[in-house]
């Protein structure tokens, strides 16, 4: 009975080493992932460097008199963007984004590039869902009052320049938003 006393009182100076040991453990291959990320995306960024313009252009006068927005989404768009972030815990959610930030226009293009380049400027989606990396997954719009016919529609032309670039493109009607336990489903897939 008095060994298994000792055996009580000897428990926690052993397991708390053991337990603390493991938790360094972990939090060091945190951050050796975290210096690796970081190292990629210093290397990504230092390869960029070189392909930006020598001189930026300057800007025109500010003319006129600017006034900050109340709210950046309307409220259907805050809701559906907080299931989003809800939902989807694993990815980030970007909001209004153009479809000229999300897709390029291959350089084989040649003079063609600059065409298709001006028709994805005046595009835009509700809603880029990326993953932890910042690729894009998925493309959201939040559809008006059209929603039944729009479903059903010809592809345009936001529709076949996601499906060419293998984005995956989700029309929601605002009436319709799905579910919190729903929207994994609806956004990402089967």
């Amino acid at each position: 009975m008095v060994a298994i006393w000792y055996l009580l009182v000897l428990a926690p100076f052993i397991a708390i080493p053991i337990l603390w040991w493991n938790y360094r453990r972990k939090v060091a291959q945190r951050e050796d992932l975290s210096g690796v990320r970081w190292g990629q995306l210093v290397h990504a960024a230092t390869a960029d460097a070189g392909n930006t313009p020598a001189a930026p252009q300057p800007l025109p006068a500010v003319q006129g008199r600017y006034a900050r927005r109340d709210r950046l989404l309307d409220p259907a768009q805050t809701v559906l963007y907080y299931l989003l972030k809800n939902g989807l815990p694993d990815h980030e959610v970007m909001p209004q984004v153009g479809l000229a930030n999300l897709l390029e226009v291959p350089a084989a293009a040649g003079s063609d590039g600059g065409l298709r380049l001006r028709g994805l400027v005046q595009h835009q989606v509700d809603f880029v869902i990326c993953n932890k990396a910042m690729q894009p997954v998925a493309a959201i719009d939040l559809l008006e009052h059209e929603a039944p016919a729009a479903l059903t529609a010809a592809p345009d032309f936001k529709t076949q320049c996601l499906a060419h670039s293998g984005i995956r493109y989700v029309r929601i009607a605002r009436t319709a938003l799905p579910k919190r336990h729903e929207v994994c489903a609806v956004v990402l897939g089967p």
